[in-house]
């Protein structure tokens, strides 16, 4: 994987986690100890930060620094998201994946 397209989906990984604890780019940073210009450089791909810089944000976060690097959400390949989910559901019993169903159909 090319490094741009790292510092992409971990910039997109953090802005994610970032969004889904109700933090803005300047209570991060905060939160961390780092500038909120720096966060959001981080998140546009436009910063490489250092582990240490990491670690502070995972705490800021309240997470495990791993939790910055899960990017599987991130695929946009449809053949790939396609056996990813097919993958997740094949062993299933079929009442679980009834229950699959209705959380998709109320999805969409």
């Amino acid at each position: 994987m090319k490094r741009r397209k790292v510092a992409e989906l971990l910039g997109r990984r953090i802005r994610a986690l970032r969004k889904s604890k109700g933090l803005t780019q300047e209570q991060l940073g905060a939160a961390c100890g780092v500038n909120y210009k720096f966060v959001g450089g981080i998140e546009r791909g436009e910063e490489n930060p250092s582990l240490s810089i990491l670690q502070k944000i995972a705490e800021g976060l309240k997470l495990e620094v791993i939790e910055l690097f899960r990017f599987h959400h991130e695929e946009s390949d449809p053949d790939k998201l396609e056996k990813m989910i097919t993958d997740i559901v094949k062993d299933e019993k079929s009442d679980r994946l009834q229950l699959i169903l209705k959380i998709i159909n109320a999805i969409k």
